[in-house]
């Protein structure tokens, strides 16, 4: 709840008083009039000729509805960063107008507000976000209303409140003084601290390109000379994490720098790019041939030679026959590429969780 002080002035209700205002979240706002006396007693000349129905000469019930809203004098808060506004009109306008006998005015409004809030996405979807609101007068400057929040409760939010995407952490209330040319203005300034819940995008987005990124690893158990397989399989996951990051971003507003996501993102596409450019590289050695008096400058290590049994068989026979083409030094890269491959990516994951988790918790903590 808010409370907005003036000082004495001129309205319709011929009196001089106060306003409080208590606002629940972000739709609704109510505000309260009290008007001071030094009687208890009211005629209705006194109350700038406002008809109260059923009322005996003299003597105010505790509340009564008032006929002609436009006739009470109302602050004029606007919010500062709203970009759509809207009061509720079913089935009729949903305000609130009551005056007591002691000359309380409680005028009260259901409105939703679209606000908007600057965001930072470097660490998306591992952060967490500060969005603020301020509410002020916008033509009676602080010697005409003062804001002031109420102390024991400033805002009232439901217990089970739940935001699409985001953890609310908590909020604070601070009270403001605009300085401008046409004077200084008293405003509230109310700030919430917003976590992103991860849950939606790891299941949309990270889950799905770890298993096309694993998929892309098949081509390396196939023959280097199978390409209508090697190629089909590289090209299809590469177009596929290509249409799924699009989509990713689509969602995002258009920002220059680097976002977490993004960099998921780019190591995916190095990792399914990489194996295709393997398999090009594995072609082109198993189809060149070895000249007669050329020896093969690299030779293959045990770990990664191929044990063909009928070979070994033959080889106490027969003579050794020399390799044609590089072949076996394909084969051989293939077999480096089914634990390089998986092992640098696991390594990224290995750094890539830890530091953007902890980003967000330190985020989370800071705001």
């Amino acid at each position: 709840m808010l409370q907005i002080w003036t000082t004495p002035s001129t309205c319709s209700c011929g009196s001089v008083g106060w306003t409080r205002v208590f606002a629940f979240g972000a739709a609704r706002s109510t505000s309260q009039s009290l008007i001071q006396r030094d009687h208890t007693h009211a005629s209705q000349e006194e109350l700038g000729g406002l008809s109260f129905f059923g009322v005996d000469e003299g003597v105010l019930p505790p509340f009564l509805l008032l006929q002609m809203r436009g006739r009470i004098w109302k602050p004029d808060t606007f919010f500062n960063n709203v970009k759509d506004a809207e009061v509720h009109q079913v089935s009729m306008p949903n305000i609130l107008l009551r005056i007591g006998n002691t000359g309380d005015v409680l005028y009260s409004m259901r409105i939703t507000l679209k606000l908007s809030c600057i965001l930072q996405l470097e660490n998306f979807p591992f952060d967490a976000q500060q969005c603020n609101t301020l509410l002020a007068s916008y033509a009676n400057t602080d010697d005409v209303i003062k804001y002031r929040w109420e102390e024991n409760v400033p805002i009232d939010l439901p217990d089970n409140l739940e935001i699409a995407q985001y953890d609310l952490l908590g909020h604070s209330t601070h009270e403001r003084k605009q300085e401008f040319v046409t004077g200084n203005f008293s405003g509230l300034l109310i700030k919430f601290s917003l976590r992103r819940q991860n849950g939606y995008h790891v299941l949309q987005t990270y889950v799905p390109t770890i298993l096309i990124v694993s998929i892309s690893w098949v081509s390396f158990w196939l023959d280097p000379n199978a390409v209508p397989g090697r190629v089909s399989l590289g090209v299809t996951t590469l177009l596929t994490l290509t249409t799924l990051a699009s989509g990713t971003r689509a969602s995002l507003p258009p920002v220059s720098y680097v976002k977490a996501i993004d960099v998921w993102i780019g190591m995916c596409m190095i990792m399914v790019f990489g194996a295709l450019l393997e398999f090009t590289l594995v072609n082109w050695l198993a189809n060149r041939k070895i000249a007669p008096d050329c020896q093969p400058v690299f030779k293959i290590p045990k770990v990664l030679a191929s044990f063909d049994e009928e070979a070994a068989a033959r080889a106490e026979d027969e003579p050794p026959k020399s390799p044609t083409t590089y072949i076996s030094h394909a084969r051989a890269f293939d077999r480096l590429c089914r634990a390089a491959f998986p092992g640098g990516f696991l390594i990224f994951n290995f750094i890539y969780w830890p530091y953007y988790l902890t980003q967000q918790s330190l985020e989370a903590t800071a705001a």
